[in-house]
């Protein structure tokens, strides 16, 4: 019995192994079927499709133009170097000119032509000897002649338009008032000719001499 029971059992087991395999073998098999199948299929579907012609070459003018030459570029300029140089310091006795344009000389100036004279003609008397001589005797003070004063004044008389005096002044005194005022009145007796500026008659001043000299 033990040994029945020992054969079936390894023949149970064989036969389920190779029954395993045999599924196995069965839906491998079916697998690739199947899938060869729908690969049929999809290339059927599919068909041969034409591709497209490949578009014609640029013409000749819409090209890229060829790159440029290469050019020789200059080496770049390395600016020389900074150097420190020491301060230099003149001597105290050097000398700094200045040179300048000179202006041009200016034009000389033309003198104006010089003023015509003005003619002048200064008072002259317009009386005589006797017509001094008789001012003198009745301007002559009485007391003068008691205490027999005598002298010589010299008066600065201003004469007017009309040949009178309009103003005396005594320049140099006789010794005596008496006779310093008396010249005045000897003065105003006489006539004289007034002064002139370009035929014109002015004011105009005269140094006069008046002698007091007792007969």
């Amino acid at each position: 019995m033990a040994n029945i029971y020992a054969g079936g059992g390894g023949s149970r087991r064989t036969a389920v192994f190779v029954g395993i395999i045999g599924l196995h073998l069965l839906f491998y098999l079916a697998l690739v079927s199947g899938l060869a199948r729908e690969a049929m299929l999809i290339v059927q579907d599919i068909g041969i499709v034409d591709l497209p012609p490949p578009p014609p070459p640029p013409p000749d003018d819409l090209k890229e133009p060829p790159p440029p030459p290469p050019t020789d570029l200059p080496p770049p300029v390395v600016p020389p170097p900074l150097v420190d140089l020491p301060a230099f310091t003149g001597p105290t006795t050097a000398i700094t000119a200045k040179v300048t344009d000179k202006p041009p000389a200016p034009a000389p100036k033309v003198a104006p032509p010089p003023p015509r004279p003005v003619e002048i003609t200064p008072p002259s008397p317009a009386y005589n000897s006797r017509a001094l001589a008789s001012a003198l005797n009745s301007c002559y003070p009485s007391a003068s002649r008691r205490l027999n004063e005598e002298g010589r004044v010299l008066a600065v008389v201003t004469i007017g338009t009309n040949g009178r005096m309009t103003d005396i002044r005594v320049a140099q005194s006789s010794g005596f008032e008496r006779l310093d005022g008396a010249a005045e009145c000897v003065v105003r007796k006489l006539k004289f000719n007034p002064g002139k500026r370009d035929g014109q008659a002015v004011e105009a001043q005269a140094s006069l001499p008046i002698t007091f000299r007792l007969e």
